[in-house]
């Protein structure tokens, strides 16, 4: 299965594969109820099977003689699905997802406080201990995140200049 298309809207998605059954291409939209109970959470992704990947994009572009080309099976050895391909969505929104996940506990750990009375008690000394390892993870988890988001805008620039280098 291929992603041809990933919305944040259900509704757009879900008109998406309505245009694609007319078109007799099997489909399936995966996250559909996710993205129900928790909008931003995750997207909804339309997924076609490898061998209609190339039609169902033309279809989704409007691009309905082109689509009908490939059906017919005219001009097949000049269209590949990487070509095909390159129309659809490629958002690495899972990166900013980890990001989101990583961030934000690591930014509640680190408002929690503790006090650094060092008494002469081993157990006191080590709860303080463990509040500055996990600190620590927490400002690590921060830095992974940052790089993730760095990684994302770098994912994105690299795949909009081969978009429009071609």
């Amino acid at each position: 299965m291929v992603t041809v298309r990933t919305d944040w809207n259900p509704h757009t998605a879900a008109l998406a594969k309505s245009l694609l059954d007319d078109y007799e291409i099997p489909c399936v939209l995966l996250h559909e109820n996710a993205n129900l109970l928790y909008p931003f959470a995750m997207p909804v992704r339309l997924l076609v099977g490898d061998d209609q990947a190339d039609r169902a994009i033309q279809i989704l572009n409007g691009n309905v003689e082109r689509a009908a080309e490939i059906e017919v099976g005219e001009d097949i050895a000049d269209t590949a699905i990487e070509s095909a391909t390159e129309t659809a969505n490629r958002n690495p929104w899972e990166l900013l997802m980890l990001a989101f996940y990583l961030f934000v506990p690591a930014m509640f750990v680190l408002r929690t406080s503790y006090s650094d009375v060092i008494a002469g008690n081993s157990w006191t000394r080590y709860v303080v201990a463990r509040a500055r390892i996990t600190h620590f993870l927490s400002w690590l988890a921060i830095l992974l995140a940052v790089a993730l988001v760095v990684a994302y805008f770098h994912v994105r620039r690299t795949s909009f200049k081969s978009r429009t280098a071609q």
